[in-house]
């Protein structure tokens, strides 16, 4: 799944980024943080569904849907 679709709440690891991302847009998850191990939440969700807020690695990062679609997640245990 992706990070788009993960509801409020619950914990999720990154898995990874989709093939075929713009190497800019990869590079700017690796700065965040945005790597693959790293346990993921939404944290908040604007009023108008976009953008998200997530909490990773004690820190909250927004993300705009068309973003958050290109990270690869499964869900915590």
């Amino acid at each position: 799944m992706n990070l788009s679709e993960l509801p409020i709440g619950v914990k999720a690891i990154i898995e990874g980024i989709e093939v075929g991302c713009p190497k800019e847009v990869h590079q700017r998850f690796l700065d965040l943080g945005f790597v693959r191990g790293a346990e993921i939440e939404v944290h908040n969700v604007s009023p108008l569904k976009d953008p998200v807020a997530y909490s990773i690695y004690n820190t909250i990062i927004s993300l705009r849907k068309e973003d958050a679609m290109r990270v690869l997640v499964s869900l915590a245990h």
